[in-house]
């Protein structure tokens, strides 16, 4: 007969039991995307693919070139024992395998998602997984989380816009990667869509393009901005915003499939105080919205004429202020919030 305390001490192990297990679990059992540098181990999964480290406070160059697809994601200790993050190696043919078995039609459509300043993997991860679970409609798009060296920190916000365009460089580099995905569509979020900027190409096709809580300037389709600037250099920065809409995929007649849209909270605290920046004093797009000049009296009012006209039509704005609840009015990360996810499985392809 079993006593009080046998009874006691059998729970308690089979509590230290369950914890284990579950601390020993993945973090993130999904497919992610990385411009992080990844460490070799040396050694395998028990599916024979090759494990790597990496973190969060691995810096990030101006540079980069390279970017991983990776699967089971945990936390461990590595040699030093220090916490990092390893994963499993993943080639584009194994990646694209996991997204299409996801699809009830076997033909799966990502939808890439790059977040914004002062994100860790752990957060992004986490805010992915919770989304995937909760909001996405499996049948329609799967979220893919793209992480890119950020330092964090608001003291380290230009250092993270230095190291944008080495994410946007890694970015690009999985062009044939991503190819091999025939629908696709891209979200970034904040100063992701600063990544966006230097990853745009016309090679680079995607059906639709979410640009959320925007980072950028309010005026990057803006023709007189387009057109300032060196007009004889092709790489310019002042035509980023026409590279962005050249990303979309055309249909058979040469018009784009999709468009490129732009979600907007006027009441977004970090974009509004973005625009106070003495260096700039320029209004980000999350904040105002395509399409938009001042007024006589200061005011902002829309007049698509500032747009520039090639690509006036494949650009749209989404109002999401009127979507959040009262105490989210002054939201900056709400791009995955339930209110606003049917904004991106809405314009579905």
């Amino acid at each position: 007969m079993k006593t009080k305390s046998t009874s006691s001490i059998t729970l308690a192990i089979f509590l230290l039991q369950v914890w284990s297990v579950a601390s020993a679990g993945y973090f993130y059992k999904g497919l992610a995307l990385t411009s992080i540098d990844v460490i070799k181990t040396g050694e395998k999964s028990e599916g024979g693919n090759p494990l790597v480290h990496f973190d969060g406070t691995i810096e990030g160059r101006a540079d980069d070139k390279d970017a991983t697809f990776l699967k089971n994601i945990k936390e461990v200790k590595d040699a030093t024992g220090k916490k990092v993050l390893e994963a499993e190696k993943l080639t584009v043919a194994q990646a694209k395998a996991i997204i299409n078995q996801a699809s009830s039609d076997g033909k799966g459509k990502p939808l890439f998602c790059i977040h914004g300043f002062d994100v860790q993997p752990r957060t992004h991860l986490k805010t992915i997984k919770e989304a995937t679970l909760d909001k996405f409609n499996k049948g329609k798009f799967m979220p893919i989380p793209v992480m890119w060296p950020s330092e964090g920190g608001t003291t380290n916000y230009w250092g993270d816009r230095k190291t944008t365009p080495g994410a946007g460089n890694g970015l690009k580099s999985l062009k044939k990667a991503l190819d091999s995905f025939p629908s696709k569509s891209l979200l970034a979020h904040s100063m992701g869509n600063r990544v966006l900027r230097y990853a745009a190409d016309a090679k680079f096709k995607f059906d639709n393009i979410f640009m959320v809580a925007a980072d950028v300037q309010h005026n990057i389709f803006n023709k007189d901005y387009i057109n300032s600037g060196k007009t004889t250099d092709e790489d310019r920065r002042e035509l980023q915003g026409m590279k962005i809409c050249s990303m979309l995929t055309s249909r058979t007649n040469g018009k784009p499939k999709g468009k490129v849209y732009v979600l907007v909270n006027g009441a977004d605290f970090a974009l509004n105080g973005s625009g106070w920046n003495p260096t700039t004093f320029t209004s980000r797009l999350g904040a105002i919205g395509a399409h938009y000049r001042r007024n006589w009296a200061l005011f902002w009012t829309e007049d698509k004429k500032v747009t520039h006209p090639d690509i006036v039509d494949c650009i749209e704005n989404v109002g999401c202020n009127s979507k959040l609840n009262l105490w989210e009015k002054t939201a900056h990360s709400y791009q995955f919030y339930p209110q606003i996810v049917p904004s991106y499985q809405e314009k579905h392809f």
